[in-house]
């Protein structure tokens, strides 16, 4: 999905290639950032179709290429209040199913299709100004699109399945769902490219401009809009303000608004969860490659249960603490000796493996089709201190302390 942060990689990506090299170029401001004006120009000449006038897409310090791209309310632009709507997307400004569109049920073979055939068209295309954005994002960001060195040593530091994201989706996605289940063509570049900038940017069957260049946070003091998808073929997508959004604050959207940790800890209603995601922090980082900030949602699964009808799965939220700025935990199942001794060997595992880190960066890095990219490189390193904070913040939780049971001095089970 979403993230617009993509295009402040571009520089370090090794494997960047585009779909066809015929588009033009992308619009600018005057400190030379992409400002989607020609997609805000679009969307607004047709009907039904609204950007805030206080909008703007763009770097969050305008010139600095060390600060992040996204979607922000303008300094000097009035602030948005509550319940305003933000973007009104016409069904015609998406890339979409067509009449296989359905609120409740998910299409996404015929979509990806589709926009496979309008990158083909490109500046041809109906949909032009977005098809071209599109074109110009960077190739390479997630792990399902990495070189075959640089998805093998994330499945080493995965421990070969053991730990999530799982290989079934992130390693094998591309072949079990395009080409198994919806029939694509495995060699075909156009092909996936679309399975890939759908799976990481669609919302649902819906490739929705200006919404998928919001970027991602759960925090409750950063949250701040909720989308509406079309009931039905034909409408418009919809994104408003949940809370008043003052000028020079980013405007956020939440890649996984109904994780167990936001129904649990932040009263997301489950009942309105139709349209929106379930991810977890795994989740994220195999669909979107990047590892989400915190609150991050946990589940391992400790394979230790010898009775097929009990769960070897064990889950956690880690919110950050926001007087304090500590990590807390809570559980959302009891765990067991097991559990607790796998986690164990699980953090062990990933401390010796950092230990080598130096050596195995000479080994394994390089600009050579077969070594391991920068960019991946660091993407592995990152979610691999994640995966550490994970354990062993819930090795310090009360019950993870399994030498006094009367005595846990940890987090409250949720």
């Amino acid at each position: 999905m979403k993230l617009l942060l993509l295009l402040t990689i571009f520089s370090f990506i090794c494997t960047v290639a585009t779909v066809t090299s015929s588009s033009s170029p992308l619009p600018t401001d005057d400190n030379g950032d992409y400002n989607a004006a020609d997609i805000i120009e679009w969307i607004r000449s047709k009907p039904g179709g609204m950007i805030h006038d206080s909008l703007r897409v763009g770097r969050e310090r305008p010139g600095d290429p060390n600060s992040i791209n996204g979607l922000f309310v303008k300094s000097d632009g009035k602030a948005i209040e509550k319940g305003e709507a933000i973007a009104q997307i016409p069904w015609d400004c998406t890339i979409n199913p067509g009449k296989k569109y359905g609120f409740y049920k998910f299409e996404g073979c015929p979509g990806i299709y589709n926009l496979a055939d309008e990158l083909r068209l490109g500046e041809k295309s109906t949909k032009a100004p977005y098809v071209r954005y599109l074109l110009n994002l960077p190739r390479g960001t997630m792990p399902g699109e990495w070189n075959d060195a640089a998805k093998d040593f994330l499945s080493v530091v995965l421990g070969h399945d053991q730990l999530p994201p799982y290989e079934e989706n992130w390693k094998f996605d591309f072949r079990n769902n395009w080409v198994q289940r919806c029939e694509g063509n495995e060699k075909d570049e156009v092909e996936r490219a679309a399975y890939f900038l759908a799976l990481s940017r669609d919302e649902d069957t819906l490739m929705v401009p200006i919404y998928d260049m919001m970027n991602h946070s759960n925090d409750p003091m950063k949250l701040n809009t909720i989308s509406y998808k079309p009931q039905k073929a034909g409408d418009v997508f919809r994104v408003v303000a949940s809370r008043r959004i003052e000028p020079g604050e980013q405007v956020y959207n939440s890649y996984n608004r109904c994780s167990r940790c936001s129904i649990d800890l932040y009263g997301v209603d489950p009942e309105n969860c139709e349209s929106f995601s379930y991810y977890r922090t795994p989740d994220i980082f195999s669909h979107f490659g990047f590892v989400e900030d915190y609150p991050q949602s946990w589940i391992f699964d400790s394979n230790n249960s010898s009775d097929d009808d009990e769960s070897s799965e064990f889950d956690f939220c880690m919110p950050k603490n926001s007087k304090t700025g500590e990590i807390d935990v809570y559980w959302g199942e009891d765990v067991d000796d097991q559990d607790i001794a796998w986690s164990k060997t699980q953090l062990k595992r990933l401390r010796k493996l950092l230990n080598k880190k130096k050596d195995l960066e000479k080994e394994l890095v390089g600009e050579e089709d077969d070594k391991i990219g920068r960019y991946q490189w660091e993407t592995i390193w990152r979610y691999h201190g994640a995966l550490v904070t994970a354990l062993e913040s819930a090795n310090e939780a009360s019950f993870f302390d399994s030498s006094d049971d009367e005595d846990r001095n940890g987090k409250d089970e949720l």
